[in-house]
């Protein structure tokens, strides 16, 4: 798995840190926005494929996915997590839902380096890809992505919401 360095690390926290007076769970909802609409185009370039592929947007879906996907990793795992850890009380389930939402996000982050390389290869129109894997992988992640925030929306958020609401 690919390892931040000092400047890829500043650059997340300039991008994923909620500005002042944002609220964390607001910034996730935003975050969540950002990557729902990375999931509608990988989405159009599975259903694209073999023949009408724009390989613009593999290109542009390739450089955004890591950045976006690890931007929000970090955030959940350095910021939200640990404030979730030490203001949410009343659910026993919360340490079990936690790691589970760190698990995916390892998974995730090992699958996206590939995810890269086939979308890189499929913008540079390389004739050796086969359309039905990178189709498989396409729709493997944005599934997987998709339900993700929805588990994270479901539960995470409505924790969060009713210890507000508290």
């Amino acid at each position: 798995m690919k390892t931040l360095d000092t400047h890829d690390r500043e650059e997340f926290e300039k991008r994923y840190r909620p500005p002042q007076g944002v609220s964390a769970v607001d910034w996730l909802k935003k975050i969540h926005g950002e990557q729902l609409e990375l999931c509608r185009e990988l989405e159009e370039i599975a259903d694209s494929l073999p023949a009408e592929v724009n390989r613009q947007k593999c290109i542009y879906a390739a450089k955004a996915i890591g950045p976006l996907t690890m931007g929000a990793h970090r955030f959940e795992e350095d910021v939200l997590f640990p404030w979730v850890e030490q203001n949410v009380t009343g659910h026993p389930e919360l340490a079990a839902t936690l790691e589970r939402l760190k698990f995916e996000h390892f998974e995730d982050e090992c699958f996206i380096e590939e995810l890269i390389d086939a979308l890189l290869r499929l913008g540079a129109a390389d004739p050796t890809l086969n359309a039905e894997t990178i189709g498989y992988m396409l729709r493997g992640y944005f599934v997987s992505m998709r339900r993700h925030i929805a588990f994270e929306q479901d539960h995470l958020l409505a924790m969060v919401s009713e210890r507000k609401a508290a």
